[in-house]
């Protein structure tokens, strides 16, 4: 008889499952994460290892949920289910051919494993429930909500994020999640939770920090997440409601971003001016404060030189002269010339002249 151990993950009335390799036993078939206990092991540490081998996960492992002896064609297996939820990483398939998170309803559209049966038939009467707090559900909201192909899109655009820590959530399903929990116990739990594990989860905090109206509030609730922000996307997304009025202290505060230390923050800064502060708001002493924001980390000169290329479009004689003068770092000016030819908004003429202005060897 073998012994065999697997995961019952639940999270926000899910639990996962995975298909077998069609190349296996019961290949494609549909199962729990776990497999054989090996000679030393406990089965918790058996089950451990196998999440870690299989999905990449490090996993909580708790009480017995059920046993089942059943006998196929090549094997007797001796089947103990334990609960368990995620402590580390978001699952990665790295042995099955596919995974879900399912709802007991749903539970007919898989075809799973013979020795399965009888646990789902318990399964169906309702998940067990593991102690949680509001900012426990969030995450297991953003679980639920995982795409694994999505995944590895985003990760190949964010070099500076470990792929552990992304779970694969589109931008849509975040900001209808946002949607949803503004105003709870769970967000308001959830906001006061840092560090976050995800990068999803550090995008839903931007979203919900930024749909709040009280100036004062986000002003507060920014100082303490900005040092938590690590890559060009999250910052990207921050554009809280409460700055759209403009409020009087907000300038100087955008300064003081401006000359942070962290290079995330910097860039946010240089993001409010563009969002905030070229229209009619606009005055000349913004484009002195972001060329004067230092600039040699790749994204914040990125953002920087998206700053003056929007500059050249809504006040481009007040523009120019930073270009022709060559008052910009090098790498900033030429990628500011080149989102501005780029754009719909200055003429072919304007275009033209802004080529010949290039920063050349």
């Amino acid at each position: 008889m073998m012994e065999v151990v697997a995961a019952l993950i639940c999270a926000d009335g899910h639990f996962l499952v995975c298909q077998r390799p069609a190349h296996k036993a019961r290949g494609l078939l549909w199962e729990f994460v776990g497999g054989k206990v090996e000679p030393g092991e406990t089965p918790q540490q058996a089950l451990a290892r196998e999440c870690r081998e299989e999905l990449d996960i490090g996993v909580e492992v708790g009480q017995e949920y059920f046993q089942v002896t059943h006998t196929y064609p090549d094997t007797t297996v001796h089947l103990t289910l334990f609960c368990a939820r995620i402590c580390q990483g978001a699952p990665r398939m790295l042995e099955h051919a596919a995974m879900a998170w399912i709802t007991p309803e749903e539970i007919e559209q898989y075809e799973f494993c013979p020795a399965d049966e009888v646990i789902l038939d318990k399964l169906r009467q309702g998940l067990p429930q593991w102690p949680q707090t509001p900012a426990g559900r969030v995450r297991d909201m953003l679980l639920t909500r995982q795409d694994t192909g999505y995944r590895d899109f985003q990760c190949a655009l964010m070099p500076t994020v470990p792929t552990e820590q992304v779970i694969g959530v589109r931008m849509p399903e975040l900001r209808q999640l946002a949607r949803q929990l503004a105003g709870t116990e769970a967000a308001e739990a959830f906001l006061n939770q840092l560090p976050h594990q995800y990068y999803e989860e550090n995008n839903l905090h931007g979203l919900l920090l930024c749909a709040q109206k009280d100036y004062a509030a986000t002003l507060a609730r920014l100082e303490k997440f900005l040092p938590f922000v690590d890559n060009w996307a999250t910052c990207d997304l921050l554009s809280p409601r409460a700055f759209q009025s403009r409020p009087s202290g907000l300038p100087e505060q955008i300064r003081r971003w401006l000359q942070s230390p962290l290079l995330y923050t910097r860039r946010f800064g240089v993001g409010m001016l563009l969002q905030f502060y070229l229209d009619d708001a606009f005055s000349p002493r913004y484009l002195e404060w972001a060329a004067q924001v230092e600039q040699e980390e790749y994204y914040v000169s990125m953002m920087a030189a998206w700053f003056f290329a929007t500059a050249l479009a809504k006040q481009y004689s007040q523009t120019l002269p930073w270009l022709e003068q060559r008052r910009l770092p090098r790498d900033t000016h030429n990628r500011a010339i080149q989102k501005a030819v780029e754009s719909r908004r200055l003429t072919q003429e304007q275009k033209q002249y802004l080529r010949t202005l290039r920063w050349k060897e």
